[in-house]
C-alpha cells in the first residue's frame, strides 16, 4: 500500500480514504477470482457475468470494479450480441462501450490507466501474446537507439567478455540444448523454478525452451539487457498462465502478506549465482506511442540521477505493496513483468534488488 499526499493508491487508482482503498482491494480480489474461475472471452460466460453484475448479484464498490464492468460490457457488445435476447441489454452494453471510450480519453489526459485482460484459457493466451508483441514493437526503437549510443561511446574498458567466463556445471547440458539460455530463476514456495532465455522480444512469447510452438512460451530477458555486464535494470518477462505455469504465480503477490513470506528471488546466470530481494509489487499498463504515461519496462540503464529518481518515484506511485525508496543508483535491479487480468492491457510487475 502506498500513501502519498493524503491518498491511498492501488496501481494508478487513487483513494481519498482508507475505507475506499480497502473497497478497491476487495474489488481487485473479486475480479482476480472471477478471472481465475471464468473465461470472460467466452461469449456465453461474458453475457451471464454481465447480467449478474447488472442485476446486482455481483457487486463492486470502487472505480476498479466499475472499470472491469465497463470492459465486460465491451466484450459483450463485441462478441455476444447474438446471444442476447433483450434488446435493451444490447443497447446498454453498447452504450457502456461508448462511455468507456470517452472515459479512456479522460483517463489518458489525467494519466489514470487501466489494467490487462490476460489469457486464462488458450484463446486468451493467444490474445495476450499479440499484445506483448505490440509492446515489443514499441521498444525496438529504444533498443536501436541504445545500440547507437554504445557505438558512439566506444568500448567500456571495465566490460567483461563473456568468452572469458566459465559456464556453471549445472547449466552446461541445458546450454547445449538451447544456446539462448542465459540463466535460471527460482522463487521458493512458488512454482517458479524455470530456465531463462534471451533472444528477441517476440520469439519466446509462443515457443518453449525446446524451440517448439507453445502458448506457454518461455521466461525470457528483455533483449536490451546484458546479463554479463548487467544494466541498471534487468527485465524478465513471462506469461501469466491460468495453470500457474511461467509467471502465473506472480499474481499471488497481490495478496496481503504474501510478499513478506516470499521476498527472495534466485536469478542465476549461466556463469554465476545471484540472489535478489523484492522491494515492490505494482500494477501498470502497456502504454502506446501517443500516451505520455511512465513505462516501467523502458527503464534499462539510468543515464543520470534524475532518471533513477524518476524510476523510483513512478514505481512507488504504481506499487500495491512494498517501497522502492530503498533502492540506490548503485543497486542492480531485476524486474519481473507479466500480464494482469482485470482490465485491458494491464501488467503486474515485481521489482527486486541484488543482495549477493
Amino acid at each position: 500500500m502506498q500513501k502519498q499526499k493524503g491518498r491511498y493508491t492501488i496501481g494508478e487508482y487513487s483513494f481519498e480514504t482508507f475505507h475506499e482503498y480497502r473497497e478497491g482491494q476487495e474489488d481487485v480480489r473479486k475480479i482476480e477470482c472471477i478471472n481465475k474461475e471464468l473465461n470472460i472471452q467466452d461469449p456465453e460466460v461474458a453475457v451471464r457475468l454481465y447480467n449478474d453484475i447488472r442485476s446486482g448479484k455481483i457487486t463492486f464498490k470502487s472505480p476498479i470494479g466499475d472499470q472491469f464492468f465497463a470492459h465486460l460490457a465491451d466484450v459483450v457488445a463485441d462478441k455476444s450480441v447474438g446471444l442476447l435476447e433483450d434488446k435493451a441489454v444490447i443497447e446498454e452494453a453498447e452504450g457502456k462501450v461508448k462511455y468507456q471510450k470517452m472515459l479512456g480519453m479522460v483517463f489518458i489526459s489525467l494519466a489514470i490507466v487501466s489494467f490487462a485482460v490476460f489469457g486464462i484459457a488458450s484463446l486468451r493466451d493467444i490474445i495476450t501474446t499479440r499484445k506483448m508483441q505490440q509492446m515489443s514493437s514499441q521498444v525496438q526503437q529504444n533498443a536501436q537507439d541504445n545500440q547507437k549510443n554504445e557505438e558512439q561511446t566506444g568500448d567500456n574498458p571495465d566490460k567483461i567478455d563473456a568468452d572469458t567466463l566459465t559456464v556453471l556445471p549445472e547449466y552446461e547440458s541445458l546450454l547445449q540444448q538451447n544456446p539462448d539460455m542465459v540463466g535460471w530463476i527460482k522463487i521458493d514456495g512458488t512454482d517458479i523454478d524455470l530456465p531463462v532465455v534471451q533472444r528477441d522480444n517476440t520469439y519466446y512469447l509462443d515457443h518453449s525452451f525446446e524451440g517448439k510452438e507453445n502458448a506457454n512460451g518461455c521466461i525470457f530477458v528483455d533483449d536490451r539487457c546484458d546479463i554479463v555486464n548487467p544494466t541498471t535494470n534487468t527485465i524478465v518477462y513471462g506469461h501469466n498462465m491460468k495453470s500457474g505455469m511461467m509467471f502465473g504465480g506472480l499474481k499471488q503477490y497481490l495478496q496481503e502478506g504474501y510478499l513478506d513470506a516470499h521476498k527472495m528471488i534466485q536469478f542465476s546466470t549461466i556463469y554465476e549465482h545471484r540472489q535478489y530481494e523484492i522491494v515492490a509489487v505494482g500494477l501498470s499498463k502497456v502504454q502506446y506511442q501517443d500516451d505520455n504515461s511512465y513505462r516501467y519496462y523502458d527503464f534499462i540503464d539510468a543515464q543520470s540521477d534524475e532518471d533513477f529518481k524518476e524510476f523510483v518515484d513512478n514505481i512507488n506511485q504504481l506499487a500495491v505493496f512494498g517501497d522502492a525508496g530503498v533502492l540506490t543508483k548503485s543497486d542492480k535491479i531485476i524486474t519481473l513483468s507479466t500480464c494482469n487480468s482485470y482490465t485491458e492491457d494491464g501488467r503486474l510487475f515485481v521489482v527486486a534488488k541484488q543482495i549477493n
